[in-house]
């Protein structure tokens, strides 16, 4: 049963109080319902739902063009859990996240043209891959429109293992998509099978102290969470990335191709391979402010700068940490990722601004790559700078790298 309210928002504009818009409020307790009510485009509703589980039922649908592909213009068969589309939409859960969205679906809350809204305090899980590989399966995938998602937890979103290693390509958490304007802050995006935050052609985001965890590390042929890329930008597409907690992942933060924007002051920890990198593809002119992140323990480089065709402001890599990275011999050889130290300098331009990093305790593969490592000394204030700056931080106090350092802050 639909509880309808009608909440009508009053403007008091030189004395006088004009109606200028109307929003329906409404409570929904069952997924059937839910998927009902979404069959077509809504404006200016905010749905509540109930405490509960939401098993939707899949819907065959097409998406009319491929996310990341060298060539977009193709046609695609997809399956869909809910469709949401029109303007001032906000679908919400319970502060306490005790609605649970179980999609079984490719694309598994898909907003497409869909203006203005929201996605708030809600679980979402159970995603199935699409049997394409060019299908950008994802718990969240939103394509042209402007949408907030705050608050969500985005969690186990595996599939099925066979076909997420046939297809390479797992189950993203939030895929960003054409013409999509995104505001991602304060998610937890856990154990999911591909990209934790994925962005391709023509989308922009905002992605701000977000937990984005692959849990199980998965990389090559394992299907678990953790493949692919925490965080990563593409093709032409924008963001800033601030004050997240990036980990357990097969890659940290990527901006490739033509992607530009800002990385900073994020946790990048734990990483098969690399932490950070900024790769044009041996064809694009991406660039990113990369300063203030603290990338720890990684099994390949802990940044890689590839920037081979000249550009007036590539950006910069300035005031980052970079600790215990390069740790594992397997990815020893260059044709792996990046040359394996610290900082791989593949390629820069001479505008692209390197200062004020610090290096401690990080390998490199051979004796003929660079050692910018500094002496133990100065690790420890350091350190305590880092405890008490990241001291209010709830997120971030969530890191292995501050386990690390109140160990050896409070040991002294």
């Amino acid at each position: 049963m639909l509880r309808t309210t009608l909440i009508i928002t009053l403007l008091n504009l030189c004395g006088l109080l004009h109606p200028v818009s109307a929003a329906m409020e409404i409570q929904i307790e069952n997924a059937v319902e839910l998927q009902s009510f979404f069959a077509i485009p809504r404006t200016d509703v905010t749905v509540q739902l109930a405490p509960g589980v939401y098993s939707l039922a899949p819907q065959g649908a097409v998406d009319s063009s491929c996310g990341n592909c060298e060539n977009p213009d193709r046609s695609i068969s997809i399956t869909v859990g809910l469709h949401l589309r029109g303007s001032g939409v906000v679908l919400r859960g319970p502060a306490d996240r005790s609605a649970i969205i179980h999609t079984d679906s490719g694309y598994g809350i898909f907003f497409e043209q869909c203006d203005s809204c929201q996605l708030v305090d809600l679980q979402i899980t159970g995603g199935a891959r699409d049997s394409d590989p060019n299908a950008t399966s994802a718990a969240v995938v939103v394509k042209q429109g402007k949408v907030i998602i705050e608050r969500c937890l985005i969690r186990d979103n595996i599939g099925d293992s066979a076909l997420v290693v046939a297809n390479v390509v797992g189950i993203i958490g939030i895929a960003g998509r054409e013409g999509a304007d995104l505001t991602i802050v304060g998610n937890e995006i856990l154990r999911n099978s591909w990209d934790g935050i994925a962005l391709y052609r023509g989308a922009r985001a905002l992605i701000e102290h977000n937990l984005v965890d692959g849990v199980d590390q998965a990389g090559g042929s394992q299907a678990g969470g953790g493949r692919g890329v925490a965080i990563g930008v593409t093709w032409d597409a924008q963001a800033v990335v601030t004050g997240n907690l990036a980990r357990r992942y097969w890659k940290g933060i990527g901006f490739f191709v033509d992607a530009r924007g800002v990385i900073r002051e994020n946790i990048v920890e734990e990483m098969l391979t690399w932490g950070i990198s900024l790769w044009d593809a041996d064809s694009g002119l991406p660039a990113a402010e990369i300063s203030d992140n603290i990338i720890f323990h990684t099994g390949a480089c802990g940044a890689a700068i590839t920037l081979q065709q000249p550009q007036s402001q590539p950006g910069c890599f300035t005031g980052n940490l970079l600790l215990e990275t390069a740790q594992d011999s397997r990815y020893d050889s260059p044709d792996y990722y990046c040359d394996q130290c610290a900082l791989a300098l593949q390629a820069v331009p001479d505008n692209f601004i390197i200062r004020d990093n610090r290096f401690f305790h990080n390998r490199r593969a051979t004796p003929e790559l660079p050692d910018r490592d500094e002496v133990d000394t100065l690790l420890l204030p350091l350190l305590e700078h880092y405890r008490v700056t990241l001291a209010g931080d709830t997120l971030q106090r969530r890191s292995a790298f501050y386990d690390y350092l109140m160990e050896l802050t409070s040991s002294r």
